[in-house]
């Protein structure tokens, strides 16, 4: 028996956290020049909107099976292979003549994100779980959407308008290498630690069956929650920076960068509220809050958008932020305090997945659809604020806070 260097487990949340951040570029790293390829390949709204749906499908798809198979092989192996598949994706992607093989790419690519969405954040919860400290770790990793979304909507929009959208993407991709590199040579999966149970209800129920734990009410509540608040993000990645461009005439890098301030503004309460819930031992609360705020200005950006006032709608985007990224770690640490040590993966991959598949592919493509039916947003929009409203709100009330008992930082060398 030896103790692990208490430096390791940061070591591994930064490399988690930097491949989160490059998965950024294969999830929305094009959506900037949605209008430049839309126009290339001569895209109704709807199949515009299709190239981002097809990637959270296929990743949605895979996520759950990627934290099964990551819980028996190691999760740095779906890191490796997601972002593997990232690289072939992003290379497709850049070289394809039409839009069959665009969507082909796409759909690679989301194979990568779903393997590199549920690895990074199922490394940092084994790093840390021993130590109760699931909710500043996730805290921290929900800070990459903040910094990747920023990161690929505003500075990675600035090498597509330097090099043009397939020159930039295959940059893109040659970045992507770099990262996979580093994860190969010094990233590390969490050593085995022996299992101690969460709570009573738990430690007497050690003969239920993987698939009972995923339908445990914790577990779906988290599942909704990632589905309205996904969903909102795929449309604010896809849509609003073509919204703020045709629409208000901003120039593509500030939209972008506007567009990325939902999550930058919202990494914020990220990391205070995970540090606030570990002290307290109770989530529940705040995550009704975080769905209280999400409904809030989520409406009033919709009443922006209805009448024309896109300084407010601006304004109201990290104002969402805020709300979701409060909810968001805490609503999956809950989910994975809920069941044994040992799922943790499945049940990132479930919550996750159930919001790739519905919140990210519906949300996007639906809105594409409205658009073109309406030749306008506000309906779409309006159809979102009731979805968050019963999905981040409601839904949020019928949690149950569990409390975890003390583990041993010693393990096996």
């Amino acid at each position: 028996m030896s103790k692990i260097n208490p430096a390791t487990k940061w070591v591994m949340l930064g490399l988690s956290y930097l491949v989160l951040i490059a998965c950024f570029i294969p999830y929305i790293g094009w959506t900037p020049n949605l209008i430049e390829i839309s126009e290339e390949f001569g895209l109704s709204g709807a199949e515009a909107g299709l190239l981002s749906s097809i990637t959270a499908l296929v990743g949605g798809l895979i996520l759950p099976f990627a934290g099964a198979i990551g819980d028996r092989w190691g999760i740095k192996r779906i890191i490796l292979v997601g972002l593997i598949a990232s690289i072939i994706g992003q290379f497709l992607f850049a070289l394809a003549p039409g839009y069959g093989l665009a969507l082909l790419a796409r759909a690679i690519s989301g194979l990568g994100v779903g393997l590199l969405f549920v690895g990074p954040y199922t490394m940092a919860v084994n790093w840390f779980e021993r130590e109760r400290k699931n909710g500043i770790a996730l805290g921290i990793m929900f800070t990459s959407d903040g910094i990747g979304t920023g990161f690929a909507l505003y500075v990675f929009a600035i090498v597509l308008v330097a090099f043009g959208w397939r020159s930039g993407t295959m940059i893109g991709g040659y970045f992507l290498i770099a990262v996979l590199l580093i994860a190969w040579i010094f990233l590390r999966d969490a050593p085995n630690v022996k299992e101690e149970p969460l709570n009573a209800e738990l430690a007497s129920s050690s003969d239920r069956s993987a698939i009972s734990w995923l339908f445990s009410r914790n577990v779906l509540i988290a599942a909704a929650f990632f589905v309205g608040e996904w969903g909102i993000f795929a449309v604010v990645a896809v849509w609003m920076p073509t919204i703020l461009i045709e629409n208000a005439g901003w120039p593509t890098e500030i939209a972008g960068l506007f567009a990325s301030l939902y999550v930058l503004i919202g990494m914020i309460t990220s990391i205070v509220f995970g540090l606030i819930s570990d002290r307290l031992g109770r989530r529940k609360n705040l995550i009704v809050l975080a769905g209280v705020m999400m409904t809030t200005f989520m409406a009033l950006m919709t009443v922006a958008l209805a009448t024309g006032n896109y300084v407010l709608v601006a304004v109201c985007l990290p104002l969402v932020g805020l709300g979701v990224y409060t909810g968001m770690p805490l609503a999956l640490a809950l989910a994975a305090e809920s069941v044994p040590t040992r799922m943790a993966g499945t049940v990132n991959g479930f919550v996750l997945g159930v919001g790739f598949i519905v919140g990210g592919f519906a949300y996007p493509y639906i809105m594409g659809a409205v658009k073109d039916a309406t030749d306008e947003y506000v309906l779409g929009f309006v159809g979102m604020v009731i979805a968050t409203a019963v999905l981040n709100l409601v839904c949020p009330l019928f949690a149950k806070d569990v409390r975890r008992v003390d583990t041993q930082t010693t393990v096996s060398a």
